[in-house]
């Protein structure tokens, strides 16, 4: 039974102390000038025992930078990457503010003006939104971590109703790009290494993430069952170093892998070993995304991206981006004036052809002007065009799992086969992530309900009859049971 004690100091004022049992524990309350305070202190932490609710005050008296490298030292088993972003966000924009604070000392009116005002270290201006959300959401779980530890009561970053009032608006994200099946093709084409074109047609129409897809290993390839086992990825740290380890979710799975890859992936599996990986980089380590990016991604893009344009300043007719009636006409009459049968298809003969008369037209150009045009009209030479062929904006190495994702469900994939492709944890994040592209569905949903139920009856004289007992509106037939039979 909770009890107090009587205290007195030096200077000769006095106190109480409230007693009380919790475990099997006498423990003691802070010190009251009021008895009766110091009882009630007391009896409520001696009822909070009763109910395991009950949290020693020493154990909030822990930093939050401390509690931070305890935190993360029980979380071992995230990924790499993970763990060091945390180590930067909480560096960088926790710890200013409340690395040296005691847990049972964090306010809630400290963490909303924090979440408002926060900037980066020697910064001038606020941190971007998105940074500002991330940080507060890292302080958000490392609170509620500390009640799950029983270090505090409850999580003065939320509510009593557990809102986050605090937490910035979600910045807008990125448009999704993807990339049609000609334009796709259109990017490998226009790569001069063959392991590099299979890269991207792998990526493009597998949905593979680009630490998976580096981390590949001969052995992971199976053309007779046209599946690829992803069960391992790469991930690149700040200081540049690579780590091979899990997936993003921890998860092995296979993937299908469609019949145009096989000639391509034929030639890296020939001679190799099981272990060796598919993909390398010059010196046979595995293949950085920055380098890849740099010397084989983007040159790729430019060039088949803005191949229509390129081809339209060539005929010298209006630029437009697309392979319209006029351009047609003009590949036409050119292809017919250098012997070229007048298909309208601008292949390898229609570029040569084209290249050549631009050569002559280069006097006023630099020598490195001429070398650039060179190498660029090299590039676009390899892509083919046909009629209604469009240019395309830039875009990412990520943007190809988009692409893979549009290409799947367009034909006519489930939401579990494509979560299944790219590896989300369920079916609700693809559906979240790509919910637009799954509208398309309805309407093809309602044309297909429509023509089923039509060709069922096309008279539709059958669904004009009622069964006997039922009101029947004027020109429609009633059913006897007894007729029936």
């Amino acid at each position: 039974m909770a009890y107090t004690e009587k205290r007195a100091s030096a200077a000769g004022t006095t106190s109480y102390v409230g007693r009380f049992r919790v475990d099997g524990r006498l423990r003691s309350t802070r010190a009251f000038r009021a008895r009766r305070d110091a009882l009630a202190e007391a009896r409520r932490a001696e009822e909070a025992g009763k109910r395991g609710e009950w949290i020693d005050p020493r154990a909030g008296d822990l930093t939050v930078a401390a509690w931070f490298d305890a935190w993360q030292s029980a979380r071992a088993d995230r990924a790499p990457r993970t763990l060091e972003s945390e180590r930067e966000r909480f560096r960088s924009l926790v710890a200013p503010t409340f690395g040296g604070t005691p847990l049972r000392r964090v306010a809630h009116d400290d963490v909303t003006r924090w979440a408002v005002e926060m900037r980066p270290p020697g910064g001038t201006g606020a941190a971007s939104p998105a940074r500002r959300r991330d940080a507060v959401r890292l302080l958000v779980a490392l609170l509620d971590a500390a009640v799950d530890a029983r270090r505090l009561t409850t999580n003065p970053a939320r509510t009593p109703s557990g809102r986050v009032p605090s937490m910035p608006r979600a910045p807008k994200t990125k448009p999704h790009r993807y990339l049609s099946h000609e334009q796709l093709r259109r990017v490998t084409d226009a790569i001069s290494s063959s392991q590099s074109a299979t890269l991207v047609l792998l990526a493009g129409l597998t949905g593979l993430r680009w630490g998976e897809v580096s981390a590949l290993r001969v052995g992971d390839v199976d053309l007779l069952r046209r599946r690829i086992t992803v069960a391992r990825a790469y991930t690149r740290l700040d200081d540049g170093r690579l780590l091979l380890g899990d997936t993003k979710t921890h998860a092995r799975r296979e993937v299908p892998l469609p019949r145009v890859l096989e000639p391509g992936l034929t030639a890296l599996l020939t001679g190799n070993d099981a272990a060796a990986l598919l993909f390398t980089g010059r010196d046979g380590g595995p293949l950085r995304r920055e380098s890849f990016d740099r010397y084989a991604f983007r040159p790729a893009v430019l060039a088949a991206g803005t191949a229509v344009a390129t081809l339209q300043d060539l005929l010298g007719v209006p630029v437009t981006g697309v392979l319209d009636t006029t351009t047609l006409s003009a590949v036409h009459r050119t292809q017919a004036e250098h012997g070229l049968d007048p298909t309208g298809v601008v292949d390898a003969a229609t570029w040569d052809v084209l290249v050549s008369v631009d050569r002559t037209r280069r006097e006023a150009m630099t020598r490195g002007q001429k070398t650039a045009r060179t190498r660029r009209l090299a590039a676009v030479a390899r892509v083919t065009l046909r009629a209604g062929a469009e240019d395309f904006a830039t875009l990412t190495l990520h943007d190809l799992r988009h692409t893979a994702a549009s290409l799947a469900i367009a034909g006519g994939a489930t939401v579990k086969a494509v979560q299944r492709m790219l590896g989300h944890e369920s079916p609700l994040l693809t559906l979240r992530t790509y919910a637009g592209l799954f509208e398309d569905d309805l309407d093809r949903l309602g044309e297909s309900m429509s023509a089923q139920f039509t060709a069922q009856d096309p008279t539709g004289a059958a669904h004009d009859v009622l069964t006997e007992g039922m009101h029947a509106p004027s020109g429609v037939a009633v059913l006897s049971a007894r007729a029936a039979h």
